[in-house]
């Protein structure tokens, strides 16, 4: 992520220029998505989420104190929407009402390959989505930052406020009880 890029637009942004602000969105808005897509698992409801946080960010970029730091205070926002609306959801009974033409619950086909292939794929990417879900949250947190969203382990200790021995340590243990529900579930080799 162009780090000098983001904290010019936020600097431009401040000073009045609202074109900056859609720069910033364009320069996250991926990134942002598939971290709240990564919570929600469901894809209307992560497009929401991306654009309620966008919002925040609009609202409240005023009380950013560094403007170099805008990547990980709005990854801060971001995962703390992302836990506010998963809890939501949960208490909601959300994720247990999906319904089997959903594209999460993985029974749709692909063109250009075999039922069968797809059938493997598929379910081989629910079951690792199930075994991410059930992490706790921050194992579930330090997974999404580091392999799902490929930050780096600085970026990961600046966001979660914990030093970067601790980001690899929890990052490792996560790892560890992410494979041992993968090899639960058949999906590894012991």
């Amino acid at each position: 992520m162009p780090y000098q890029e983001a904290t010019e637009l936020v600097r431009a942004f401040r000073q009045g220029d609202h074109q900056s602000f859609n720069r910033l969105v364009t320069l996250y808005q991926k990134k942002i998505y598939n971290l709240a897509l990564g919570y929600v698992k469901q894809e209307d409801e992560a497009k929401d989420l991306t654009q309620d946080i966008f919002v925040t960010v609009f609202r409240q970029i005023d009380k950013l104190k560094d403007e170099s730091k805008f990547g990980a205070w709005l990854y801060q926002l971001a995962m703390n929407h992302c836990r506010n609306r998963y809890q939501k959801l949960r208490r909601r009974g959300f994720f247990s009402n999906q319904s089997l033409d959903d594209p999460e619950t993985g029974l749709q086909l692909s063109s250009g390959t075999s039922p069968e292939k797809d059938y493997e794929r598929q379910n081989t990417s629910r079951l690792v989505r199930e075994a991410i879900a059930s992490l706790t949250p921050a194992e579930k947190e330090v997974i999404l930052l580091r392999d799902l969203q490929e930050l780096s382990y600085e970026e990961i200790s600046e966001i979660l406020d914990l030093p970067m021995g601790t980001v690899k340590s929890k990052l490792n243990r996560a790892r560890l009880a992410l494979k041992n529900r993968l090899k639960h579930d058949g999906l590894t080799k012991a």
